[in-house]
């Protein structure tokens, strides 16, 4: 069995649409429906709006910053129910799906989305400067992964070696069947459980009657990365007149790359099919630049959790953000921001998958909705026709993915504070939005202890769905001390609303001084 392949497909079929590249691990962000070009300060500034540091609105305000374990994580279904979502999170092992059931689920994620992403920041620092400037200091990882697959790819992961696409099936007594599923066996008498669970393989008796991978998955999407970020930003205050400031900002991060899976297929042609991937995850492929099994084979000298903290790196690079903010009338604020600008260079277990014919299968597919949880016998590709080979490459040298932000806001006594973003992706890099996002939202001070945010967004990678957030944040009476909870979308909690989300961003350790 080749599990790389059911990882990678995994993948395909489990990951979508993204949100929380916009927000950073801005854990109050979310809770306004993303809206951060103008509000944000200290460290969360990082990858939002350097320029913010040289905010100074108060004697009041803290001269340094500390933040620890901020998350901005989501999990986004655009077909599946809430319940299921739920189910697929925590009560995987209560759900075996049936052959119908299974072709259900094939039917209903084929050309939809579902989504993680992951942002979390190991510890930030912000420290305000005399004359009106900052600067900020964080380290925090990014983990995004976006997919988008046809209905051949689904049926084949959930309906394994009976999917339709096979012409015939191997049975484990060693005889041959059609499969009426397939559609030159059409008008049979659909297949018994018990006879589907004696598929050993589903398979071409000829190779020459098979199609192609990029065929199979002509119009699918994979794009998958983790980075690792050493950031450093700084802002000040340019201009200062009664009803006009310019505050300016640079950022510069220092970027390891943990791992990156790019498949996509088009007209009939992977138009892009590259892998990088940490060697601490176990994905072996020998010793030869040519690869036709590669395996997984996780070292025992490496522990879950140094696997996940402290993995090494198969990539690096720089990037830049830049970042304006005006104040007029003491009360409203206007800001322009370009981050992650530069490029990664991919030259650890560099890969590219050459296209090749799917000519038989093993494994009965996936058997619930959460992939992970799934069995190692569920999806594999069977003897030595593997759909793919890997060549060997030397190096991957990709732009990161970046954003061009708008924000405007208005703020009232520091009580009110309300505003809007516009995020709009640079380029059709992996972890990037798809389409422009617009984010409405602000923050309202119930008392000197209590903020609360909302506000709704759409656009970006959620066209189906138009989120409406929540957060709350909790500020000790001497302002020492932070943090908070938000939601990006309150309505997955009440019904299924054009999709369903399960959003989460915590502050837990923030101390200001």
């Amino acid at each position: 069995m080749l599990k790389q392949f059911a990882i990678l497909l995994m993948l395909l079929v489990s990951t979508g649409k993204l949100l929380a590249q916009m927000e950073s691990t801005a854990f109050s962000a979310p809770g306004r429906g993303g809206v951060a070009t103008t509000f944000t300060t200290d460290y969360q500034t990082i990858g939002i709006n350097p320029a913010n540091l040289g905010f100074h609105k108060s004697f009041r305000d803290p001269k340094l910053t500390i933040g620890f374990l901020e998350m901005n994580t989501t999990f986004f279904s655009e077909a599946m129910s809430r319940k299921e979502l739920f189910d697929a999170m925590f009560k995987s092992t209560d759900v075996q799906f049936t052959a119908e059931q299974k072709q259900l689920a094939a039917n209903k994620l084929a050309n939809t989305a579902i989504s993680l992403n992951a942002d979390v920041m190991l510890i930030g620092i912000g420290l305000q400067l005399p004359n009106n400037q900052g600067v900020a200091f964080s380290i925090r990882d990014r983990i995004q992964l976006y997919t988008q697959i046809n209905e051949n790819a689904a049926e084949i992961a959930f309906m394994g070696a009976s999917a339709g696409y096979f012409p015939k099936l191997l049975l484990s007594d060693g005889s041959v069947i059609s499969n009426p599923r397939h559609p030159s066996n059409e008008g049979m008498t659909e297949l018994s459980q018990e006879t589907l669970d004696q598929v050993v393989n589903g398979l071409f008796l000829s190779d020459d009657n098979a199609s192609n991978y990029s065929d199979i998955l002509d119009g699918s999407r994979i794009s998958s990365s983790w980075f690792r970020e050493i950031n450093l930003s700084y802002g000040k205050q340019l201009v200062e007149t009664y009803d006009f400031s310019l505050y300016a900002g640079l950022g510069v991060r220092y970027i390891q790359g943990m791992m990156l899976i790019e498949l996509a297929a088009q007209n009939g042609e992977l138009v892009s099919s590259n892998i990088s991937m940490s060697s601490d995850f176990g994905l072996s492929f020998g010793d030869s630049l040519e690869v036709t099994n590669p395996t997984f084979e996780p070292s025992n000298q490496v522990s879950t959790f140094n696997m996940l903290a402290t993995p090494n790196p198969v990539g690096k690079g720089y990037g830049l953000d830049f970042g304006i903010t005006m104040r007029i009338k003491r009360n409203l604020y206007v800001g322009l921001a370009i981050t992650n600008l530069g490029n990664i260079k991919w030259d650890g277990n560099v890969y590219e998958v050459t296209d090749g014919k799917l000519v038989q299968f093993a494994g009965a597919g996936f058997d619930n909705y959460n992939l992970l949880a799934s069995s190692q016998g569920a999806f594999q590709f069977a003897g030595d026709k593997s759909p793919f080979s890997w060549e060997g490459s030397s190096s991957i040298t990709q732009e990161l993915p970046s954003t061009i932000r708008l924000g405007g806001s208005y703020e009232i006594y520091r009580t009110f504070h309300v505003g809007i973003d516009v995020v709009v992706p640079r380029n059709r890099i992996a972890g990037n939005l798809e389409k422009p996002l617009y984010a409405v939202g602000g923050d309202f001070r119930v008392s000197k202890i209590i903020k609360v945010s909302t506000g709704f967004n759409f656009g970006g990678n959620n066209d189906s769905k138009v989120n409406l957030p929540a957060g709350i944040t909790y500020m000790a009476r001497k302002g020492f001390y932070e943090t908070g909870i938000a939601t990006r979308d309150i309505t997955t909690f009440f019904g299924d609303f054009g999709g369903s989300t399960v959003p989460f961003a915590a502050g837990f350790l923030r101390f200001k001084l």
